[in-house]
């Protein structure tokens, strides 16, 4: 008798368990990577299929486009956008939060397309 009150909740346990491993794990969701960790570990969607995300040529490379960026902006845009970036806001937010002419927003647009080419569908007119 003791057998049956502690097999039965244990079972119960145990299906509740799988069934909620085996429904998160099953995500059709592109950002869930399906590697060895059963789908618990979820890529990074800014950079796809990159494990080291802090790389010192991927630094080298966000230095370059942020020096290009700034070629374009005027002197208090810039102040304004290395405030935003010490602040840790990401560069793609930054510059989307300073007041750009059109002929800026075209510039930068055409900046970033040729920096990350991966990234397509993500514009910079989202305003």
């Amino acid at each position: 008798m003791i057998k049956k009150q502690i097999i039965l909740p244990t079972l119960l346990l145990a299906t509740i368990l799988i069934g909620g491993m085996t429904g998160c794990s099953s995500s059709k969701s592109p950002d869930v990577s399906q590697g060895d960790d059963s789908g618990t570990k979820v890529s990074d969607t800014s950079v796809p299929n990159s494990p080291a995300a802090n790389t010192p040529e991927r630094a080298q490379k966000r230095e370059e486009v942020r020096k290009q960026v700034e070629a374009v902006l005027t002197p208090d845009q810039v102040k304004e956008l290395s405030t935003k970036l010490q602040q840790g806001e990401k560069m793609r937010k930054a510059v989307l939060s300073l007041n750009l002419t059109a002929e800026q927003k075209t510039k930068i647009q055409d900046i970033f397309k040729t920096a990350y080419p991966h990234r397509k569908g993500k514009s910079q007119d989202n305003s």
